[in-house]
């Protein structure tokens, strides 16, 4: 039945009724979940400590990028402009070194893990569906958040990195590096980015348990992954099958280098495309961010 408003005239008695329909307009329950959500991360100390934490690093990156300038050349101060795959591992603060960029161990285990996790572990999962209007909006504005949160932070981090680093070059009087090769690898690298907080959340969602989830989130990339690739190929004789792993697609989809050298290119740990590499994990972010709905969807709360 559709509800009935009715106006009333200035002497107070009712001058005519009108239906209003019952379903309220298309996005506006997905705009209540994810006001919501913003405003939850919003409340918590912890995301501005980590905001802060990556707006100081980021400078810091910036402040330091002349050091990556050290051969002699013909170039502004007798030195060459910095090579465009060490300007790119700069900026993504150093991904193929540490296996998962810095900002993503800053970013992710708030905004991917905290949302699905403290809920539960508090008791205000209820509170939260009954707030947003169902389960499905609540874990979709949760995954959406993370998103645009990790998107919105790595962007500006990338802003203040290029800023500094640019600044610093002139300074330093050396000259500028080719800051435009450098966009399709940091475009590829915010949306890696994007896609961490919604991988960690559907995990989350999965193993039910904050600790668990970053335990994984750190052992998998640095370690397990490997090993795990270096089994499968042993056991089934396929030798490209490391290739194809989440963490090292990512790596393959976010680096600079045309034509790496063996090292690097042990580092990354796949010799994939970057487009293809990007299409791996965000496939597998997809895939990972469904499985936690079928959790989620049928999980309890206290």
């Amino acid at each position: 039945m559709n509800p009935v408003f009715e106006e009333t005239s200035q002497l107070g008695t009712p001058s005519h009724e009108r239906a209003v329909p019952a379903l309220p307009l298309a996005g506006t329950a997905l705009k209540r979940a994810l006001y919501f959500e913003f405003m939850r991360l919003k409340a918590l100390r912890s995301t501005w400590a980590v905001l802060a934490a990556l707006a100081v690093l980021s400078l810091l990156n910036g402040a330091l990028l002349p050091m990556e300038a050290t051969e002699p050349g013909s170039g502004a101060g007798g030195q060459l402009p910095v090579q465009v795959a060490q300007l790119v591992d700069s900026l993504q603060f150093n991904p193929i070194g540490m296996q998962l960029p810095l900002s993503a161990w800053l970013l992710v285990f708030v905004l991917g893990t905290g949302p699905h996790t403290s809920e539960f572990s508090h008791g205000t999962a209820r509170t939260a569906w009954l707030t947003v209007g169902s389960r499905k909006l609540s874990y979709a504005a949760k995954l959406m958040t993370g998103a645009v949160g990790a998107l919105t932070a790595s962007t500006a981090a990338l802003a203040l990195s290029a800023a500094a680093g640019s600044t610093s070059l002139v300074l330093a009087g050396q000259p500028q590096p080719d800051w435009w090769a450098a966009g399709g690898p940091l475009l590829r690298y915010l949306i890696v980015m994007a896609c961490l907080p919604v991988l960690a959340g559907g995990l989350a969602a999965c193993v039910r348990g904050r600790v668990l989830t970053v335990v994984a989130l750190t052992l998998w990339p640095l370690l397990v992954e490997r090993v795990f690739g270096l089994t499968v190929e042993r056991v089934l004789g396929t030798g490209d099958f490391s290739d194809w792993l989440p963490f090292a697609a990512a790596r393959a989809a976010m680096t600079g280098t045309q034509n790496p050298d063996g090292f690097t290119e042990v580092l990354i740990g796949s010799s994939l495309t970057p487009a293809t590499g990007l299409a791996v994990f965000c496939g597998f972010t997809f895939l990972v961010a469904c499985c936690g709905w079928q959790v989620y969807r049928r999980r309890e709360s206290p």
